[in-house]
């Protein structure tokens, strides 16, 4: 455990964390008031350097935000959540279903395997999912809220050095990223960007597929080290 631990190591998981949050906050449901003026107030320029690298559509929402009536960009992009990612929008045509179900199976169908994969897991944690026969747990955000749960589950296992949790802890984000988000995220992604939506959402596809697929080989290091302890 002591050779994955410097203070470099700290500091990524609160960016880890951050940024999971902040993608999580994205797709569980249309972005209200509240979350807006919490970004307009607490985001710094320099985070928002970090979100927008090379990814001209979400700079651009992030301008549009920081200069237009909050009231006006809350309904647009609602409008586009809804109209994307929401099975009851008035197309009757979901363009990216945001369900890890829909990109394994041949037939596109939801409540697949992967649903009870996590929820396995979730309840591997001693964790349950307030609806869960309602909100699949292969749903994009419940995915990305999983991860925010182990990212504290193994600081919490680090600050007690309980190396058997902070083990499981590693290897269970691996697991969740190598088995199913960077399973799904990329053709998810291209359904967001083929689709109509805002320039919003089709900014965030793009950092959500990036962040994934890095994060994923700086968890594989991780566990690379653990594996050879």
């Amino acid at each position: 455990m002591e050779k994955v631990i410097d203070q470099s190591y700290y500091s990524t998981i609160e960016e880890r964390e951050t940024m999971y949050t902040f993608l999580k906050v994205v797709f569980e449901a249309p972005l209200t008031i509240d979350t807006l003026t919490q970004w307009k107030e607490n985001f710094t320029p320099a985070f928002i350097d970090i979100l927008t690298i090379e990814n001209e559509a979400l700079y651009q929402s992030f301008e549009k935000l920081r200069n237009s009536d909050l009231e006006s960009f809350e309904a647009e992009e609602k409008a586009a959540y809804l109209a994307t990612f929401n099975v009851f929008n008035e197309s009757g045509h979901i363009p990216a279903p945001p369900w890890e179900s829909v990109y394994v199976t041949k037939d596109r169908t939801m409540f697949a395997e992967p649903v009870f994969q996590m929820r396995k897991q979730w309840e591997s944690f001693g964790m349950e999912i307030v609806n869960k026969h309602r909100v699949p747990e292969d749903h994009i955000s419940i995915e990305l809220e999983f991860m925010c749960y182990l990212i504290d589950f193994t600081r919490e296992a680090l600050r007690l050095s309980n190396k058997e949790n902070f083990v499981r802890g590693i290897y269970t984000q691996f697991w969740l990223l190598k088995d199913h988000l960077n399973h799904w995220v990329k053709p998810f992604t291209r359904d967001i960007l083929s689709s109509d939506t805002s320039d919003f959402y089709k900014g965030v596809a793009k950092l959500l597929q990036l962040f994934v697929e890095e994060d994923v080989e700086y968890m594989k290091s991780i566990k690379e080290v653990l594996d050879h302890e």
